[in-house]
């Protein structure tokens, strides 16, 4: 998919009776940015599924176990399928005058991703105290 929308925005820009600017406008509002929305939406209400067995629990157990199998539970969308076109959007706005209504509104969404995607405790990094002075 990512490949067809550089495609289609190439040929926009090598046709002169094509505005790169309006096809670029339009693939983003129809396409991209409800899409990464969409996916968003759907990783914070996503449900667990259990990885031996395939079932899908109504409520996942805090054990993170299957009550059927035994086996492990796991996530049915993944941060990469969320963030999947944001690359393509960024580049988009950055390359044509889309207008400050698409550029503050991929701007919110990356400030969403940020905020859902926060790492945990395990994956931050040690700040290291700086050893001096403080008297």
């Amino acid at each position: 998919m990512l490949d067809k929308v550089k495609a289609q925005l190439d040929l926009a820009d090598r046709i002169v009776a094509v505005r790169g600017e309006e096809v670029a406008r339009k693939v983003l509002s129809t396409h991209i940015l409800r899409d990464l929305v969409g996916n968003l939406r759907t990783y914070t209400s996503q449900r667990a599924r259990c990885l031996k067995c395939g079932s899908k629990p109504r409520r996942p157990p805090l054990g993170g176990v299957c009550r059927r199998c035994g086996g492990k539970l796991g996530a049915t969308v993944f941060k990469s399928g969320v963030e999947k076109y944001l690359d393509v959007a960024t580049e988009m706005v950055q390359r044509y005058p889309v207008g400050d209504y698409y550029k503050q509104r991929l701007e919110l969404i990356k400030v969403e991703l940020v905020e859902t995607f926060k790492p945990t405790v395990e994956e931050r990094e040690q700040q290291k105290l700086l050893v001096g002075d403080f008297a």
